[in-house]
């Protein structure tokens, strides 16, 4: 399940939270710190990794 970065705009604490895609726009985050809910989700290139990078090896024989 991927990862999204946070930043909380109160204690400016940053954090991860483990959702679905699905839950994205839905799901309502808080503050782990200060249980805030004035929240952003950051943009960063390390919310989502595949487990298919290097799935097939090609026996050359």
């Amino acid at each position: 399940m991927p990862h999204y970065d946070h930043l909380c705009k109160k204690c400016k604490k940053s954090f991860a939270v483990e959702m679905k895609i699905s839950e994205v726009d839905k799901k309502k985050v808080s503050c782990p710190e200060c249980k805030s809910k004035d929240v952003t989700r950051q943009v960063t290139n390390q919310s989502f990794t595949s487990e298919s990078i290097n799935r097939y090896v090609w026996d050359k024989s």
